[in-house]
């Protein structure tokens, strides 16, 4: 390789200005990928990480929903997760974090984004080798724990960026809830998740696929993702909000309910849309101090099932991927993603991911 350093936007501070560095590409070991960024979508989790919400290990590379081309592989790479045959040129993603296999929870547990030797793209120390871990960058290192997905040629970069964590959550979060055709559910939030969330609750036959937020503007684009009805709870009381859930799904309420929004006071709202036996998936709240009071007799009475998913596993990003391409035709996934900036604009495209005006803020290096 010819290129001996490259450049990354890099955070050394909270709600400080990302700088642009550059730091020295690394020896491509054995089972590790060399990527050249393509496009990484800038996620909440980043937005609060920037803010300080979420601990960041500064100086830092955020951004983890990335797709990229292979420029190295090394010993022993041939083949991505699905078996299919890997060679450089190729475009992929990749799982959010790289775990080890061998430990308590990734072998006996089923739980290798709680790997006891957890390493997270966009997570990070950049000074710290091999430097390039996160998305704002031109390159990205990904080691061997790391499971890669090749990406169908029917997907533009920018809608298959968001699948590396956003698609791949809520389809974890609706494994968990046992999601069955038929069923009525409530999203709360109509962000990324939600949107994702809602195309996935309907592609699987669900007969209600209720939608709440703040913001007119997302309840109504959500429609063509499959939202069959749409409540703006600004200033709504708790009971008005499961008096009209309630009205829409025969008096019961429903089945499961998905919290992607990052307001832990909606919480109880949503526990008490649930009908009898219903399930309740917490995905929003990923930042200390999301404290919420809630009567717990009720959990029992109900016989409520309450789930917090963190991340996904790997065959949920295989599926993420492949929801995409089978249902392009369905959905307008580009959509989603309006907005492309260079890594120099790096600042611009944070302060419009953190106004919320776009669902997702694509960069491109």
């Amino acid at each position: 390789m010819t290129t001996k350093t490259a450049k990354a936007a890099v955070m050394t501070k909270t709600q400080g200005v990302l700088e642009i560095r550059e730091y020295p590409l690394p020896k491509v070991e054995k089972g590790a990928i060399l990527v050249k960024i393509t496009c990484c979508t800038i996620c909440g989790s980043d937005i609060l990480a920037w803010s300080g919400r979420k601990k960041a290990p500064v100086p830092m590379i955020l951004g983890h929903e990335i797709v990229g081309r292979i420029v190295e592989m090394g010993e022993g790479v041939a083949f991505d997760s699905g078996n299919r045959k890997l060679k450089p040129g190729d475009r992929i993603t990749w799982t959010i974090m790289d775990n080890c296999g061998k430990c308590y929870y990734c072998r006996e547990k089923g739980l290798m984004m709680k790997c006891l030797h957890l390493k997270k793209y966009g997570h990070d120390c950049s000074d710290e080798y091999p430097h390039f871990t996160g998305g704002f960058a031109e390159y990205c290192y990904i080691s061997p724990g790391t499971c890669v997905i090749k990406v169908p040629d029917e997907l533009t970069d920018e809608e298959a960026a968001p699948a590396n964590c956003a698609l791949a959550t809520v389809t974890a979060g609706w494994e968990a809830a046992a999601l069955q055709p038929f069923e009525n559910v409530l999203i709360q939030g109509a962000g990324a998740l939600g949107f994702y969330a809602a195309a996935l609750a309907s592609h699987y036959g669900c007969r209600r696929v209720i939608v709440t937020d703040i913001v007119d503007e997302r309840l109504d684009a959500i429609k063509a993702f499959g939202a069959t009805d749409t409540i703006n709870v600004r200033g709504m009381k708790d009971e008005d909000l499961v008096k009209a859930v309630q009205g829409l799904t025969d008096g019961f309420g429903v089945d499961a309910a998905m919290d992607v929004a990052i307001a832990p006071a909606i919480i109880p709202a949503g526990l008490k849309c649930l009908r009898m036996g219903g399930r309740y998936i917490e995905h929003g709240n990923t930042f200390p101090g999301a404290n919420v009071t809630f009567d717990f007799s009720e959990v029992v009475f109900r016989c409520l099932t309450i789930r917090g998913v963190h991340n996904y596993d790997t065959r949920h990003l295989q599926r993420a991927v492949e929801f995409l391409a089978q249902t392009k035709g369905s959905f307008p996934f580009h959509k989603l993603v309006p907005e492309r900036f260079p890594l120099e604009r790096i600042n611009e495209a944070v302060e419009l991911a953190r106004s919320g005006k776009a669902i997702r803020v694509a960069v491109v290096p």
